[in-house]
């Protein structure tokens, strides 16, 4: 049973001082702040949002992919989130879809990931504090020395020797002042902003015969093309996962026609107006997969949309090292690995004007330089706002990915306070122990 009292030491009020303050509990924050605790660190987390879990937690059974490789542990992190998820039961979770974007993964009960982490996360004595977005940064003689989270009491001060910024929109790092670019080199376009939707009443079985295009006469292409000819908002594309719960299936998408990434979710009108249009496009394939009728879907009702829009790109910060594409195709070999990303490229239907989608070698390492925060010391990143290109983000940007690096954070921040250094000034074959501590698999 939760009691108020047993809480108090993990739950604070007003600002105080940390070992390592972890901003954004996404996958790759969670990895950070539980790394960072259960190597010893005083840590803190804070989240905007009222749980943790991320675009995992607002998009319904959206796949949380490369939490395995070719099917076994990666270790650390990834393991215990893994097995108290599992320890849950079918309810929780179940396996992942395997094809070349989607693979050693789970499909995962959004209620149940955030009842996974919050226990994880208290039993490794992580501080932690929801509804508490970092809005400003403190630097001192090219130090950050303290963050700003915004509350309806007014804006409180928290300090840290390290901080990690998994804000995914890269706002500790914007705060501070540290360089930044947003979407596609040379027209700032990024990939879409979609809202994901749950339906119910499914007959399942047909449902992913006619999607994986099993003895049915309707393709989803058809799907799309009788749907705007009859006046519906519909998306540029459409995929389907199965859920915890029988009859129920998650509904991805590309987001909305013609815009092809000229949305920019860092606007708050942007944001507002993907979020409306998405509600109607949700709203639109429901009554379209009746009236036409969509195999498994004729007799389907709209459960619930997502928490809010899920955002696949914005700021990306600059390190010390940027991952590219030409890493992932080339299978990039670094002395400083402190993670690997696994998978395949994936805009999420964003046209890169090259035609067919660039193949990258799966595994290839994600160096401990790309973590350390360019003209700042005690600043480190991990996630989506991460060192990357524009293709270098999308070249293996699973959950799973993110969290490993978000773990290597932890590690290289819980590492450098026992150390008392700056993350810079560790040698990195000091971070790959940490990792080896933890159990990660390299």
């Amino acid at each position: 049973m939760l009691h108020r009292g047993d809480m108090r030491a993990l739950l604070p009020e007003d600002g105080g001082d940390y070992d390592v303050l972890v901003a954004g509990a996404g996958p790759a924050g969670f990895g950070a702040a539980l790394a960072a605790s259960r190597l010893g660190a005083r840590t803190l987390l804070l989240e905007a949002r009222g749980f943790p879990g991320g675009i995992a937690a607002t998009s319904l059974w959206m796949p949380m992919n490369r939490l395995f490789k070719d099917g076994t542990s990666r270790g650390g992190v990834h393991e215990l989130l893994v097995r108290r998820l599992q320890r849950f039961g079918p309810a929780a979770c179940r396996p992942g879809k395997v094809t070349w974007t989607d693979g050693d993964g789970l499909h995962v009960h959004p209620e149940y990931l955030k009842e996974a982490m919050l226990e994880l996360l208290e039993e490794a004595r992580c501080s932690y504090r929801l509804y508490s977005p970092v809005v400003d940064a403190e630097v001192e003689e090219g130090t950050l020395r303290a963050v700003y989270a915004a509350t309806p009491e007014g804006r409180q001060r928290f300090t840290a020797r390290v901080f990690i910024d998994c804000t995914g929109d890269g706002a500790l790092s914007f705060a501070a002042g540290a360089k930044t670019a947003v979407g596609r080199e040379g027209d700032g376009r990024t990939m879409p902003i979609t809202l994901g939707f749950a339906l119910g009443n499914v007959d399942e079985e047909r449902l992913f015969a006619f999607y994986d295009q099993k003895n049915t006469e309707l393709s989803l292409s058809d799907v799309v093309d009788r749907g705007r000819e009859k006046g519906y908002l519909m998306s540029n594309w459409y995929s389907f996962d199965r859920t915890t719960v029988p009859g129920v299936v998650s509904v991805n998408n590309g987001g909305l026609p013609g815009e092809d990434g000229a949305l920019n979710a860092l606007h708050p009108a942007d944001r507002t107006f993907a979020h409306r249009a998405g509600l109607r496009l949700a709203l639109d394939f429901v009554q379209l997969a009746h009236e036409l009728p969509i195999p498994g879907l004729e007799h389907c009702a709209l459960l619930e949309t997502g928490a809010s829009v899920g955002v696949r790109e914005t700021r990306r910060v600059r390190c010390d090292y940027v991952v590219t594409l030409e890493d992932a195709k080339n299978g990039a070999r670094f002395p400083d690995v402190v993670a690997r990303r696994y998978g395949a490229v994936d805009q999420a239907g964003l046209s890169d004007g090259e035609g067919e989608r660039p193949a990258m070698q799966s595994g290839y390492d994600f160096p401990y330089r790309a973590l350390l925060v360019s003209g700042l010391e005690g600043l480190l990143v991990a996630g989506r706002c991460g060192s990357y290109t524009h293709m270098g983000l999308a070249a293996g940007k699973s959950m799973g990915n993110m969290m490993a690096i978000g773990q290597a954070a932890g590690a290289a921040a819980a590492c450098a306070c026992a150390l008392e250094r700056t993350p810079r000034a560790l040698h990195y074959k000091e971070v790959q122990i940490a990792l080896t501590v933890l159990g990660a698999v390299l």
